[in-house]
């Protein structure tokens, strides 16, 4: 029961990898102050053009430089528009710095994509090729996309979430299966690719709430998909009383898991208007949410303010939630230096800071002399993730648990200026792989004051995982393999079921007894919002 109990944890910086991988459904990232535009045109074989074909922006990289961030996680890689009477199209207010991958739908055609262009990089002429009538039924998936009141959706994007095999077995990505848009009646088709035997899709449309429906095959009847309103919010943000323009604030589900019909939106940021209101249209219905002030990459904002992070649940379908005015709190500061005994200057070297609760990314540069600093942070936990493919944080000079290798967890709720993090060279801190012997750890999980910590599961990230729980004074005793990297602490849900990560450390050959004491990261929760619909 154990084990398989384990296996829901959370991995390790699940959050950061989602934001760094094409495979993330994640917040929109990019930011750049002169913004333009690509236009182009869209037309079949024939050289006719194509009216109402749903162009979208997929992917974005960088025009020079390393990409930091997932393809699809840019803050441009939300928008998208149709084409005119004559296939024109234009999508505006990019970022310039990045440049874009188009992906162009249409009824009755195959799915074009193009290659990365950069804004004013002159018109693409994008050519769709009829879809031919021959296709195997046995090799399509097709539906029908309405309203609640059963009105057919035209325009409404069918996008593969992922893929199934034969044997029933999902790969979370498309593997080629294609994109399709509903057409007058609501109607799509999906061509499967070879290998792929059914699909689960997220239909989402104009000014309705996006949707996830799993399990789709091969079927001579045709499905009806159903999208609905979805929940509305409002709300001011002031300060000493005054209205707030030009901040940037963005809503995110709390619950970043991807179960059955249960996905993660990519989170919404938009920018205060001169009465310091924000809205925000079509959020999934009786679920929670957080609402934050933006401060990476996604910032487009002219305001210096913040908000405290809070959490609060969306409304049923349709309704409006009222948050009311939101006041600013005092932001605060991170500053320190990376040290090392192997390097003398700290160039191409950032730190990557994620908020716990917030669902944001900010790049925090480091300066030759290893020292960095960052400003305008709201009061939260914050992942602070060493980017770099050659230096780990230096695990044996850091008296607290990490996150990962190369990151740490901290509660910045007011400003640090003192903060040093010891990294090592990954190849000097390769460790004996020997695995001969047993090792037998002894120890203490405690809290704040001493207080020790019970329940808590202690695991060997080795072989087998030994593992055992703290005493009801925290103490534990473990037997592991000689040369285990890690050893990995897990909080345990009231139910037992469910293991929550804390962190990890690296053991000590000859070191049996270690006294691990819990940061206030770990039982770190944010406000949740008092409001009524």
């Amino acid at each position: 029961m154990l084990n398989q109990a384990l296996s829901t944890v959370w991995p390790p910086n699940l959050a950061l990898a989602c934001l760094m991988t094409a495979l993330c459904t994640c917040t929109a990232f990019g930011q750049g102050n002169a913004l333009n535009l690509i236009q182009g045109n869209v037309s079949n074989e024939k050289g006719e053009p194509v009216p109402n074909a749903r162009v979208d922006i997929s992917t974005a990289a960088p025009v020079s430089g390393p990409a930091i961030f997932c393809p699809s996680c840019y803050l441009d890689c939300q928008k998208w528009t149709t084409t005119g009477i004559a296939g024109n199209f234009e999508i505006a207010g990019l970022d310039s710095r990045l440049k874009f991958r188009l992906v162009v739908s249409a009824p009755g055609y195959k799915t074009a994509q193009t290659e990365l262009i950069a804004p004013g990089e002159g018109n693409p002429e994008l050519i769709l090729r009829e879809r031919p009538d021959t296709v195997d039924p046995l090799r399509i998936v097709a539906g029908v996309v309405k309203t609640d009141s059963g009105i057919p959706i035209q325009g409404a994007l069918v996008d593969c979430d992922s893929t199934i095999g034969k044997d029933g077995r999902r790969w979370f990505y498309s593997r080629g299966v294609a994109p399709a848009i509903t057409d007058a009646t609501g109607s799509f088709v999906i061509d499967l690719v070879d290998g792929v035997f059914g699909v689960d899709v997220v239909v989402s449309a104009e000014g309705l709430s996006s949707r996830k429906f799993i399990g789709l095959h091969p079927n001579a009847d045709r499905q009806v998909f159903e999208l609905l309103e979805g929940a509305h919010i409002t709300g001011h943000i002031k300060s000493n009383g005054r209205p707030v323009q030009g901040m940037t604030v963005s809503v995110a589900q709390t619950d970043r898991s991807n179960r059955g019909e249960k996905f993660f939106q990519k989170a919404i940021p938009v920018t205060t208007d001169a009465q310091g209101r924000f809205e925000f249209k079509n959020l999934f219905s009786d679920q929670e949410y957080c609402v934050y002030t933006v401060v990476g990459e996604a910032d487009r904002s002219d305001s210096a303010d913040v908000i405290r992070t809070q959490k609060f649940v969306t409304p049923p379908n349709g309704k409006t939630l009222h948050m009311g005015s939101l006041p600013t709190v005092a932001p605060v500061s991170l500053s320190g230096r990376l040290v090392s005994s192997h390097i003398d200057t700290f160039e191409d070297l950032s730190l990557l800071l994620m908020p716990d609760t917030a669902w944001d990314l900010i790049e925090v540069p480091v300066a030759r002399d290893g020292s960095f600093q960052i400003d305008g942070l709201p009061s939260e936990v914050y992942e602070m993730n060493l980017a770099s493919k050659t230096f780990a944080l230096d695990a044996d000079k850091i008296d607290t648990l990490l996150w990962t290798e190369k990151s740490i967890k901290r509660l910045i709720d007011q400003s640090i200026g003192d903060l040093v993090l010891p990294i090592i060279s990954i190849e000097s801190g390769n460790r004996n792989t020997e695995r001969n012997g047993v090792q037998v750890l002894t120890g203490r999980v405690t809290l704040a004051k001493g207080k020790g910590a019970s329940g808590i599961l202690v695991s060997a990230n080795d072989g087998n995982s030994p593992k055992t729980s703290t005493s009801d004074d925290g103490s534990f005793t473990l037997e592991f393999p000689v040369g285990t990297d890690w050893i990995k602490l897990y909080k345990p849900n009231p139910d037992g079921m469910r293991f929550w990560y804390l962190g990890r450390f690296k053991p000590t050959f000859g070191k049996n007894d270690v006294n691990i004491q819990l940061g206030p990261e770990t039982s770190y929760e944010p406000d949740t919002l008092s409001v009524q619909p």
